[in-house]
């Protein structure tokens, strides 16, 4: 009865971590659930650890997040195969015939799983055999496809830094930007608009096929992408509630468009975490004197918007002073 409940969690174990695996690294669907889970509380780890010593820990969220995801699926799939030879001990034997014992079986999985062979010791029952050829070639998969992943998740990474670094060259605040938008001739305005809708558009199908790379943070506030999408957002905002924008109107409701797309996929994960809603006015801003004579009219979107936006900043341990530095 015992070894037939280390061949059925065996295999479950198994069965679960291949399809977490698999779905998490060619699906471009996301995460599975182990992975989801192991990111979630490395990176409350490396928050809480951020606190506590120093900001610069934000540097290595991400690594820390795709090494124990990396580490987790190792570790289940050496826990089931294991547990599948244990459930006849005498499958696997050493060069002289002997069993082996509890270390040797852990010791042989992990070889097994490693593509280096299968070491001084052999299975000597045909399921063993035929098991042992299947989890060495799957080794070679995995080291294979884990390098690909990752080598995806870091270009989104690159790609992600990049937006952030658009937004600020634009300003520091939204106030800033808006300032920007108005002094620039209407052409530049329009290339601008247009490069930062297709990197927002990017950086949300980035965010949907790997959601890991949202635990990349920089302890550099300059580049931090929940500050720059907040900054842009309530920039955008402005200056669609101003008439003063009315010659690129059009164009900014394309860039609203591709923010909207973004928070949808933001959404889920981001709105329930915001616990506080910032006190804006945007007649307090340092905004030139014919702007704010126009007026803004109302814009229902934004305390969604914001809560979305909070719960952004919050994840990379900021709030809206980062945003608004002047806010009280």
């Amino acid at each position: 009865m015992e070894e037939l409940l280390y061949l059925v969690g065996g295999i479950a174990i198994l069965i679960f971590t291949l399809y977490d695996f698999f779905f998490t690294t060619i699906s471009g669907s996301g995460a599975a659930y182990l992975s989801k889970t192991c990111a979630k509380l490395t990176h409350k780890l490396v928050l809480v650890l951020e606190k506590g010593i120093c900001r610069r820990m934000l540097n290595i969220s991400g690594m820390a997040v795709n090494l124990s995801v990396l580490a987790s699926w190792i570790f289940f799939i050496w826990l089931g195969l294991f547990l599948v030879y244990s459930f006849n001990p005498e499958g696997i034997v050493d060069s002289s015939g002997r069993e082996a014992t509890v270390v040797e079986r852990i010791y042989f999985t992990g070889y097994v799983l490693s593509t280096l062979g299968i070491g001084n010791f052999k299975p000597t029952t045909p399921f063993f055999e035929i098991l042992t050829s299947l989890f060495s070639f799957y080794g070679f998969v995995f080291f294979s496809t884990s390098m690909t992943y990752l080598l995806s998740v870091s270009s989104a990474v690159a790609h992600k830094w990049s937006l952030a670094s658009s937004i600020n060259s634009l300003g520091s605040n939204p106030s800033e930007i808006v300032n920007k938008f108005l002094k620039m001739d209407s052409s530049f305005s329009y290339q601008q608009i247009s490069n930062l809708q297709q990197m927002i558009g990017q950086y949300s199908i980035n965010y949907k096929t790997y959601p890991v790379f949202h635990y990349f943070h920089n302890a550099d506030g300059e580049i931090s992408i929940g500050t720059s999408i907040a900054r842009l957002d309530e920039a955008v905002s402005i200056m669609l509630n101003n008439r003063k924008f009315d010659p690129i109107r059009e164009e900014l409701q394309m860039l609203r468009e591709s923010l909207d797309q973004l928070f949808k996929n933001l959404k889920k994960r981001f709105r329930n975490k915001a616990d506080e809603e910032p006190e804006i006015n945007w007649y307090n801003l340092q905004l030139p004197e014919d702007l704010l004579m126009e007026g803004f009219s109302e814009d229902q979107t934004l305390p969604e918007r914001r809560k979305i936006l909070t719960g952004m900043l919050q994840n990379e341990n900021r709030n809206w002073k980062n945003v608004y530095p002047n806010l009280a």
